[in-house]
């Protein structure tokens, strides 16, 4: 028999272009991992943000592991309550508290290469303030079944970098500040007996008081 060129399947495998045909290689990563939070002030309910793309599909069973996000009060509780849009990285998370580490097993189809899968969960913040850790992504890809083809090496997740109520970097994982008035000074005009008063009360605070906010003072008795 002469030598001839092969026949190759040109099918894509796992999400991958071709990847059925033999030695065609790519290396598994996410092309988009950024990480997002809704609040940074101290002790509050605190709703993380994940948004993931990866070159690869992320079929049943495939596991993404997210660690770093130290610091917040959530206890370790078995599972951590998640909602994913974009794809399914299941209903619930494996979270602990002392490494910061969320586990993610992907479920109802999982999610598919090239589409942006969000998910989302709530932490309990620090009741001090500290600086947004470093967060890091990774994975595990699964064929849909017990079977891991693939993995996506741990990588440093992207952050907004952006200010979020007026606080800088606020809108960054974990990032706390307790509010707090720098400047809260009150006098007054007259302290004459029967005269009308103008009390004048000089604030600055740490966080934007966006419509709606309220400041209280008691005392003036």
């Amino acid at each position: 028999i002469v030598e001839v060129a092969m026949d190759k399947p040109g099918s894509a495998l796992f999400g991958v272009s071709n990847g059925a045909n033999p030695l065609e290689v790519l290396v598994p990563f996410f092309g988009f991992k950024l990480i997002s939070q809704s609040n940074s002030a101290a002790g509050v309910t605190n709703t993380i943000t994940v948004t993931l793309t990866a070159n690869y599909n992320l079929a049943d069973g495939s596991t993404v592991t997210i660690s770093g996000l130290t610091g917040s009060q959530t206890a370790d509780a078995g599972s951590l309550a998640v909602t994913s849009t974009g794809g399914d990285l299941g209903t619930t998370g494996a979270w602990a508290q002392s490494s910061g580490t969320l586990v993610l097993t992907a479920a109802s189809g999982g999610t598919t290469q090239g589409t942006a899968c969000e998910v989302t969960f709530e932490l309990t913040n620090t009741a001090a303030t500290q600086t947004s850790p470093a967060v890091s992504v990774e994975a595990a890809i699964s064929d849909g079944s017990a079977t891991v083809v693939a993995n996506i090496a741990q990588v440093a997740m992207d952050k907004p970098d952006t200010d979020l109520f007026g606080v800088s970097n606020g809108a960054n994982p974990l990032e706390v500040l307790v509010p707090a008035l720098s400047a809260k000074g009150i006098g007054q005009s007259t302290p004459g007996s029967g005269e009308t008063n103008t009390i004048t009360v000089t604030l600055t605070a740490n966080y934007n008081l966006a419509a709606g906010s309220t400041v209280t003072i008691w005392g003036l008795t």
